[in-house]
């Protein structure tokens, strides 16, 4: 990615990140099935809120793809973010 937090910019970046990161495991552990751990649940918490509107608008399917789409929005975001300002 070529950037530091050095500044409030790298700051947010690295937030973009962790959040995607965070929610590439919350996926995971869904597809694995793993929804009594405390890791889960605490994830759960975090994005079930900010899922509820992408899965709406989903139909339902075998494999939840809403985490992906949400994803891939930060990802967007941090990409805008990386372009405007560094």
């Amino acid at each position: 990615m070529g950037y530091f937090v050095t500044n409030s910019v790298g700051l947010i970046l690295a937030f973009l990140n962790s959040l995607t990161f965070l929610l590439l495991l919350y996926m995971f552990l869904q597809l694995v099935g793993v929804p009594d751990s405390k890791v889960h649940k605490a994830l759960d918490s975090i994005f079930s809120p900010v899922l509820k509107p992408v899965r709406r608008l989903l139909k339902r399917q075998r494999f939840d793809v809403s985490p992906l789409i949400l994803a891939a929005v930060i990802q967007l975001i941090a990409l805008a973010v990386r372009k405007n300002w560094l």
